[in-house]
């Protein structure tokens, strides 16, 4: 499939969503927190809110986790602010690849991190997925790699790492966000190399037979990451970030319906964006966006 450069849509007029799953998106008020790894190892994020134009917070939070470059793929960033042991700062965990090995990371910020080393043979993933249990009835978390075309999964519980399945076939995947869980299947929103934009659904059954509809056919290529965030009842607040050209754009998108998903350009971020990672700096993981 033909390489596509993203280019950013006219920006459209967006309104709270109130009403069915694929009506307009919700934008109005939403805010999502862009946390970037830097060359030095420094991680930080900014407050992006879907005003119009959208407005971005100055840098918050900056604190040195990795050495310089070391730090290779990252999962979502999850903090609480409510956790008995803490006096003062924020707890957060996440998972990372720090060079060919893959690592759990548990600290409390502003303090030093603490890594533990799951495993090595890290060095063929090109993105990585964790995905929170978002009723919080059951103590799992799926984590997922892309590896050589291959999307593997283990679940991480008192236990350590249990492999869970792997499914093949996404060898043209590019970049990928988490787009939708549920105590049955958990979703991808990823782009390929020639610029389509597709859904990923992965259940959560040892067969892990994926469900994957096109959403859009071109002009998402330019995009190195996805980052997104529930927006309202059903709806996405979505990043897509080129490093190359150190741009970012917002977007508004309606919960998934393959082509028919409404997909709304809220405009170019200000700032520039060339950081080596992005990802998501969440409360809480709760994504309904398929």
């Amino acid at each position: 499939m033909k390489l596509l450069r993203a280019l950013p849509a006219l920006a459209l007029p967006f309104t709270l969503l109130t009403s069915p799953a694929h009506a307009a998106p919700t934008a109005t008020a939403c805010t999502m927190d862009l946390g970037s790894i830097t060359s030095q190892g420094v991680v930080l994020y900014r407050t992006v809110t879907a005003t119009q134009p959208a407005t971005v917070s100055s840098v918050q939070r900056q604190v040195t986790v990795f050495s310089p470059g070391q730090a290779r793929l990252s999962t979502i960033w999850n903090w609480s602010s409510n956790l008995p042991s803490l006096e003062s700062g924020i707890a957060v965990t996440n998972s990372n690849v720090i060079g060919q090995a893959s690592y759990n990371s548990n600290t409390a910020e502003p303090a030093a991190p603490s890594f533990t080393q799951i495993s090595a043979g890290w060095g063929s993933y090109s993105a990585i997925g964790l995905s929170v249990d978002p009723d919080r009835r059951t103590a799992r978390n799926q984590f997922y790699g892309l590896s050589n075309g291959t999307v593997h999964r283990w679940v991480i519980n008192g236990f350590g790492w249990t492999p869970t399945g792997q499914t093949g076939g996404f060898s043209a995947v590019k970049t990928w966000a988490l787009l939708g869980q549920s105590t049955t299947y958990d979703t991808f929103l990823a782009t390929t190399r020639g610029g389509a934009l597709y859904t990923i659904r992965l259940p959560l059954t040892q067969a892990m037979t994926p469900v994957v509809k096109q959403v859009r056919s071109g002009t998402w290529g330019a995009f190195d990451y996805l980052v997104a965030q529930r927006c309202g009842q059903v709806s996405t607040l979505l990043i897509g970030v080129d490093k190359d050209a150190g741009t970012a754009y917002l977007y508004a998108m309606s919960h998934a319906n393959g082509p028919s998903t409404v997909i709304q350009t809220l405009g170019k971020l200000p700032g520039t964006y060339t950081d080596p990672i992005y990802f998501l700096r969440t409360h809480g993981t709760d994504l309904r966006g398929d």
